[in-house]
């Protein structure tokens, strides 16, 4: 039975909500936010806020730690427990349930409305990461400095969301977006199998594999005309839903086509697909991405099958 999120918060109460919200803010200027900086900014005193803090440490909402003054941080759990007491607020969570998947950047956790419709909830830990090697990889990251794991997860998070909120308004078969608050984006099961996971003997003739092969280069030419590549694509990120149709999923580390790397991601994108259809399927295709670009506003020919 999935745990209802209110059993989790009847341990907490404003104040200790209050308290975690106000580490947030203040992490923005200090790694470690000094217990005196947390006092003065909600008016208490620091024997109060710190027995509250060593409360919250007990839960795992905060880390403490001692360098030339006592100081406070939030954990992930804690960032966790502010991103869903949000949606809770919002009326878009009501239970959740177990986890799914779990990857290098994000957890996967089923969910529940007050409809008792299920749906996901992908929660954003870049942290997980080696933090140059992470840097080096998303630009739009990059471009910050001194940046914790906790903002980190955020702007991934709500990248992620934009661009499927753009790309399922223009009809780009994605996940469609529910909500989005720090690091957590909500959105709809896809049911099907992942692509990697098809074997070639599901498929009744080539014409289908091909038939397969040209859905998802219709999916990657709509991202391209909304403005997106997607950036890691692969059969690991693409689903075949009821209908046997390509759902494209994990959006993060997609960039816009302005971008001056677009041509030679969308390549390696387009390399990715190319290559597993040949190692999978025994099937050559000849496509090259110039070809791709020319003809994402008509119809794609068939390709050559070589």
């Amino acid at each position: 039975m999935p745990l209802s999120i209110v059993e989790f918060f009847l341990k907490l109460n404003q104040f200790d909500f209050r308290l975690l919200s106000v580490i947030e803010v203040l992490m923005a200027k200090y790694e470690i936010v000094p217990i005196e900086e947390i006092a003065a900014y909600i008016h208490y005193s620091e024997k109060k806020v710190q027995k509250a803090l060593y409360r919250l440490r007990q839960y795992k909402l905060i880390f403490m730690a001692q360098r030339h003054y006592l100081g406070a941080a939030l954990t992930f759990i804690g960032y966790d427990a502010l991103a869903l007491k949000a949606l809770v607020e919002k009326r878009i969570v009501a239970q959740i349930g177990p986890e799914v998947g779990s990857g290098k950047e994000s957890d996967i956790r089923l969910a529940v409305d007050d409809e008792n419709d299920e749906f996901i909830l992908k929660i954003h830990r870049l942290g997980k990461l080696d933090f140059r090697a992470t840097k080096r990889s998303r630009a739009f990251i990059a471009e910050k400095s001194h940046i914790s794991p906790l903002y980190e997860s955020r702007l991934s998070a709500e990248r992620e969301f934009k661009a499927l909120s753009d790309l399922s308004e223009a009809g780009i078969s994605v996940p469609k977006p529910i909500a989005q608050n720090r690091h957590i984006v909500a959105m709809h099961i896809i049911i099907g199998q992942d692509l990697y996971r098809i074997k070639k003997n599901e498929f009744e003739s080539k014409k289908e594999i091909l038939t397969l092969f040209i859905n998802i280069i219709h999916e990657m030419q709509g991202a391209v005309k909304v403005g997106y590549i997607h950036g890691d694509l692969s059969e690991y990120n693409i689903r075949l839903n009821e209908d046997n149709y390509p759902v494209f999923f994990d959006w993060p580390q997609c960039i816009e086509t302005q971008s001056e790397q677009a041509e030679r991601i969308l390549t390696r994108d387009l390399d990715n697909i190319l290559n597993y259809f040949k190692k999978k399927f025994q099937l050559t295709i000849k496509m090259n991405v110039s070809e791709l670009l020319l003809k994402y506003f008509d119809n794609l020919e068939t390709p050559s099958v070589l």
